[in-house]
């Protein structure tokens, strides 16, 4: 065989080669993305069904939504991480106040025809829950606007120091509950808290000794009075037992459930390891305690 002969089957046969690994790059990454900068990642924790995972009514509900919670697109992976969600949006109208202390605080829920929506279901005895948490945790409250004839929904909430606040506007519209989540700026100087420790055992913010027990996704509190339970003096508290609002430590990620009928007990199954902080509401003697527990989750 004559060296140009040679020559052209050894081209033809380096042009085989480099074309076919080529090829097979590009079947195993098309654009060329390399395993540390992974091309079209993927929400942190999807939800198992539903469009919010664990929001206002039972924890895990959500069949509602199970048809626009199958486009990943179509809203944050859990309740309160975003203002706008399957067309509803939050827009906080009340400016910034001169400092800490009574607060008015203003929104509007817009519907996916941009206008201020107007109806909304009754849900726990009201139209409209409202839960402002400070970021580093140490502030909670949970109010229940007024809503005026242009849509706006307004209250006066006790802020006690200056920080960010996050505002979760929970409601329902058509059977169908949503939570979307905007910030409140409280201006002075802010020193963050650190977060308590984990602890089956708090003090309400009127003095009632609670305890926590844990069963698995199962809650359960007891409320004492000088070491004795009170669980039969406990009474209804917007339409239920009691009511527990839990955020995920690292994004305020939210979660709202109600009790059982005739117990102080939850099911609240949180969606990712990690630190929680949990409140639970509950009503005696004529009043509304809150008693605050830190949790971890393992798995």
């Amino acid at each position: 065989m004559s060296v140009p002969v040679r020559l052209a089957l050894f081209a033809a046969l380096l042009a085989l080669v480099f074309g076919g690994a080529a090829l097979a790059g590009s079947a195993v990454d098309p654009d060329g993305a390399t395993d540390g900068g992974g091309h079209g990642a993927q929400a942190i924790d999807p939800p198992a069904s539903g469009d919010e995972v664990g929001g206002h009514g039972e924890a895990g509900e959500g069949d509602a939504h199970a048809e626009e919670a199958a486009d990943p697109a179509a809203a944050p992976s859990l309740p309160g991480l975003a203002a706008e969600a399957h067309g509803y949006r939050l827009v906080l109208t009340g400016g910034t106040p001169a400092g800490p202390g009574e607060v008015r605080v203003a929104f509007r829920i817009l519907g996916p025809d941009g206008a201020p929506v107007r109806t909304y279901d009754v849900a726990h005895e009201k139209r409209m829950h409202l839960v402002l948490v400070r970021r580093d945790l140490a502030i909670f409250r949970h109010v229940h606007p007024e809503l005026a004839d242009d849509g706006t929904w307004s209250v006066t909430a006790d802020l006690p120091a200056p920080g960010t606040y996050r505002a979760y506007a929970d409601f329902t519209i058509d059977g169908v509950q949503r939570t979307l989540g905007g910030d409140v700026q409280v201006p002075g100087a802010f020193a963050p808290r650190p977060l308590p420790a984990a602890s089956a055992e708090a003090r309400s913010d009127r003095g009632a000794e609670v305890r926590l027990h844990r069963d698995g996704d199962r809650l359960s509190f007891d409320v004492l009075r000088d070491g004795e339970s009170v669980a039969a003096e406990l009474e209804d508290h917007l339409g239920a037992k009691g009511h527990l609002v839990a955020l995920r430590v690292s994004d305020l990620a939210y979660l709202h459930t109600h009790a059982d009928d005739d117990a102080l007990a939850f099911d609240a199954g949180f969606p990712t390891p990690g630190a929680y902080r949990v409140w639970v509401e509950f009503r005696l003697d004529g009043q509304v305690h809150t008693a605050a527990f830190t949790m971890e989750e393992s798995s």
